[in-house]
Formats: structure tokens, sequence, C-alpha cells
């Protein structure tokens, strides 16, 4: 046999056994992060600075994670009010405000949605709730930027859709709170989408099952604090998203840290991110492994005119996450992903996930899916597994 025809061979083989993705395959990545605000509670918060024990330029706070925001989609829960002034700040213990800049140095770092359903968004009252709004809806005039979970009446219920990547998306975000700030009939008062209050969630998953899109996510701020399990009802809870709305990603967050991670053939539910960069939190960072870091997620979907895809996720443990971000030591990264791999399956069974370090040695793990993989994922997974379209060119 010539050389020519092995290669005719060997190139028939490859199209056979793992088809190219196609002129009609599309690919999103989706990179997100859990808990954020700028500001200790009851501080007045500074455009440029932020304080804890010590002030340091606003930048200081991402200097080392500058560049992971490298999705098409990329997201934040924001739990504060955003704004320049106090509203009526409630008899809580902990009362957030952070100031529109501190959020705009986030949309320039590419974070482009963001969850404003939980329970510090009504730290300032209804003044706060509308100052929050009201900043949102004023950058989406200028950016291409999703946000929910914070609107006027039943606004507050559906999802917001748009275009990345040649991909439409609808983002959708409901949290728990006071159901005295819940969202409701009124079409000039901002509420928000309250998880117990009646008939919410149910009206946010109708709003998410009719949205016309090709990938759905929906954000979650939910469950109880520093507890690393899940509370009882939470597996069925979140998967109702999956099965009565056919969302591909629930982002989960408000335990201050992370939770299991399940997966299936077109979805990821993540069960608690924990904190990304929360200045009104404590230090985690001496906690036992599995309770003292932030879950930096990466979901690499890929849609095609038959079906969506889950090809892909990554996860980034941060260490340092009152204050400044910053990846683990590769032991201790190590560690962490073996924690959350057994905390998957013992907590979701056999769809839990199971992630590893990559092998060049990186302070981030992965996992791969199979299937027909977009550009992006085929980069990851190729250093994941070698396999023979790794070295072959893209003869589409």
């Amino acid at each position: 046999m010539n050389a020519f025809v092995k290669l005719l061979t060997l190139l028939a083989t490859f199209f056979f056994m793992s088809p190219p993705a196609s002129a009609q395959t599309r690919e999103l990545v989706v990179t997100f992060g859990g808990d954020v605000n700028f500001a200790r509670s009851r501080m007045t918060p500074q455009p440029d600075t932020v304080s804890k024990f010590v002030t340091y330029p606003l930048d200081y706070t991402t200097r080392n994670i500058e560049g992971i925001f490298d999705g098409h989609l990329n997201f934040i829960n924001v739990e504060t009010v955003v704004g320049t002034r106090d509203g009526s700040p409630l008899g809580k213990s902990f009362v957030f405000r952070t100031h529109p800049d501190q959020i705009r140095h986030m949309m320039g770092l590419g974070v482009n949605a963001f969850s404003l359903a939980n329970n510090h968004s009504y730290d300032h009252g209804w003044s706060g709730l509308s100052s929050t709004l009201e900043f949102f809806r004023n950058e989406a005039r200028g950016r291409d930027i999703l946000f929910a979970g914070v609107e006027t009446g039943a606004v507050a219920f559906a999802p917001q859709i748009k275009i990345f990547n040649n991909v439409s998306v609808a983002f959708a975000a409901i949290g728990i709170g006071s159901n005295v700030f819940a969202a409701g009939d009124s079409i000039e008062r901002p509420g928000m989408a309250t998880l117990f209050a009646p008939g919410h969630y149910d009206q946010v998953l109708a709003a998410m099952a009719a949205a016309q899109a090709d990938i759905k996510i929906l954000s979650i701020h939910y469950g109880t604090e520093n507890q690393i399990t899940l509370n009882a009802g939470q597996q069925a809870m979140f998967s109702r998203a999956v099965t009565e709305a056919g969302v591909n990603l629930v982002l989960g967050h408000h335990p201050h840290v992370p939770r299991a991670v399940e997966v299936g053939a077109d979805h990821a539910i993540f069960y608690s991110l924990g904190n990304f960069l929360f200045l009104g939190g404590a230090d985690r960072d001496n906690l036992p492994v599995g309770q003292d870091y932030g879950m930096f997620g990466k979901a690499y979907f890929t849609i095609d005119q038959t079906d969506t895809r889950l090809s892909a996720i990554e996860v980034l443990p941060l260490r340092n996450v009152e204050i400044s971000p910053e990846p683990m030591t590769t032991n201790r990264a190590s560690a962490t992903l073996a924690h959350l791999s057994r905390l998957s399956r013992r907590s979701v069974g056999a769809s839990g996930l199971k992630i590893s370090l990559i092998a060049d040695g990186e302070f981030r793990g992965a996992t791969c899916f199979g299937g027909k993989y977009g550009p992006l994922a085929s980069s990851l997974c190729c250093q994941i597994e070698h396999r023979l379209e790794c070295d072959l060119p893209d003869l589409m």
C-alpha cells in the first residue's frame, strides 16, 4: 500500500470514527464565579479603592485573575446593592453597598452576565433595589450584557435573551430573600424573583421553558451558609430547572463554600460556586480542604442542528477570595479537585463530576465528555486525551 493510499485510509477512518464539527456546529463557552461585593458591611465604598484593614487600589483585587473571564459569556453573582449613595439601610447583621465603578471594573475584565437575585440586593431597601436596577439598565444601553433577578412586575421572572457567538442565550435568576421585597404586580417599583415567595420559582421555570434559545442558564441563590453538603431537597429543586425548563447550566451560590457538581449529556448543575471576590466575607484560606476556596468554572457547549451537548468543564480553585483571588499551588489544587470529585459523587451519585488536574501541571482541572468538539473545547481536550484528530488540521 503506497503512502497516498495509507493517508486516504487514515483520513477515512478519522472521519467515520469522530466526525469533525461542521459549518453548522456552533460553540459557546461560559465562565462563572460566585459571590461578589467590594465593601465590608456598612462601609461607604469608593470608586477606585477598597479597604480590608488596609486600603488598596481597586485593580489590586483582580491583579491575579486578569484574563480568566475569556468565555463568550462570563458570569458573577452581584451580592450587594450597587449605587453611589446609601438608601435605607436595613437592620441586618450585614449590609452591603458597592460603587458602580467597581462593577464597571468587572465589566472591563469581560464579565457580561450578572445575577441580582440574592439576600443582599435589598440591603438598602426599595431605593437600593431601584439604584441597582437603574445602574444595570443604563449599562445595558452601551454594553452587550445580561442581568436578571431584579425587575418590575412579571419581567422579574422572565429571562433575558441575547446572541453570543451566534448562539442565543436565555438567562434568568432567582434567590432567597425577604418576601417584603419580592417582585409583584407593580410595573413601577422593582422587586426580586424570590425563591420561596408563592409561585415565583414556578413562574421562572415556566418562562424559561417557553424561551426560544439555544442555551438556557439559571442562577439560583440558595443553601445553608458554610455547609458543603446539599440541603435536603436541593437536588430535586435544582433538577427541576433541567427537567421542566430545559436549562443547560444551573449556577448555584450563597453557602460561601463550593458544593457538588452534577453533569449530564446537555447540562451541568453547580450546586454552589462559593465566593469569587467577597470583601464582605471572612478569610477562608486556613479552613480545611474543600472549604478554603472559591470555584471558578468554565463550561463548553456544542450546538448543532439536532442537539446541544456539554463538551467539557474546567474548574479553577481560587484562594484569597476575600480580597484578591489567585490560583492555588499545584498540590493544593490537586487535593481540592480530588475533594470536589468525591463530594460530587457522594452528593449526587454517578452523575457527579469527576475532575482531575490537567496533565501539564497547571492550577486547574478539567474533564471532557466526548462528541463533536468546537475549536475551543478541542484545544482543551487534546491536552487531556491526545487523539488522532488532535494532530490533523480542520479540513472543514
